[in-house]
């Protein structure tokens, strides 16, 4: 199946040279999809347009940050150096480890998946809630208060990013959320740790029906089953929304650096709700299905 792209205007800064840069990363992913699901093409062909689609996208994110910068500087842009430090940690960081997985499995199926599917995600979280900062605004720069007030900001920011990046209406469900089953889900948990050993866990269970259909929406692609490249793009979203709701938690302060990202099974995800205790645990309903999150300590 191919899949084609109409670009949704409200993905865009408002800035041409960055909306511009954005459409072309995607039409560079979207292409390497398209491929990668045609059961038809030869394999060798595939390879080929892997390896040739996976240096363009390299190529272009690298030209494209250096150009977003200088546009920061350019307006004396108050997150400039945080918003770089994102730019330099995926260059530097998380490109060059996915090419290196691509290289030492030959460019499996899997791995390529894997890619596209970490890009994927990565672009769409750090778009979403980062680049439309840059024009935007930081709507939710407030103050952590503590106690109920600090709860209600908390909900607050995480129903306005669930729309922002998934298009959808969101509610809160459940304010004190202990692990409950709501149907079948992708589970991942993302730990963080700091320098005096302090562990903090935080813990994302999305409904896949919210998953197939809004994670590559994008691309504009509705993935009809869940893979590899669906996987890593939550992966990488559940990444962008815990940085950007870190500013929220009292004790979640920038020594805390993410150590390990894996993915639960049903089993393992509420096994975590058995010991430790819970900061906040939220559970929020959209019309796509459910969406958990949790900061939890061991």
């Amino acid at each position: 199946m191919k899949y084609d792209i109409v670009w949704d205007d409200s993905f865009n800064t408002g800035v041409e040279i960055i909306d511009t840069a954005h459409q072309g990363l995607m039409n560079c992913i979207r292409r390497m999809v398209n491929i990668t699901n045609d059961k038809d093409a030869d394999e060798e062909k595939k390879r080929w347009v892997c390896e040739e689609g996976i240096k363009y996208f390299k190529n272009y994110a690298i030209k494209h940050f250096a150009e977003e910068e200088a546009y920061m500087r350019s307006i004396d842009y108050a997150d400039y150096a945080r918003h770089k430090f994102l730019h330099t940690e995926m260059r530097e960081i998380t490109i060059p480890e996915l090419e290196r997985q691509l290289n030492s499995a030959n460019y499996s199926e899997q791995t390529v998946e894997n890619f596209l599917g970490a890009c994927m995600g990565w672009l769409t979280g750090h778009i979403m809630i980062e680049d439309r900062k840059i024009t935007h605004g930081d709507l939710e720069a407030i103050e952590p208060q503590q106690d109920r007030e600090e709860l209600q900001q908390l909900i607050h920011a995480i129903s306005q990013t669930i729309q922002d990046i998934f298009a959808l209406e969101v509610q809160v469900d459940d304010e004190n959320y202990e692990g409950e089953n709501f149907g079948k889900a992708l589970y991942y948990k993302l730990t963080y740790k700091n320098d005096q050993g302090e562990m903090l866990h935080a813990i994302f269970a999305v409904e896949k029906p919210l998953v197939s259909n809004t994670v590559g929406k994008m691309l504009f692609i509705t993935f009809p089953i869940i893979n590899k490249t669906v996987i890593s793009a939550m992966q990488q979203i559940s990444q962008q929304i815990m940085r950007s709701l870190r500013t929220y938690f009292a004790q979640a302060d920038s020594s805390f650096s993410l150590c390990e990202d894996e993915m639960l099974s049903a089993k393992e995800f509420r096994r975590e709700f058995e010991t430790g205790t819970s900061q906040y645990s939220l559970l929020f309903q959209t019309d796509l299905g459910y969406f958990a999150f949790c900061i939890r300590r061991p």
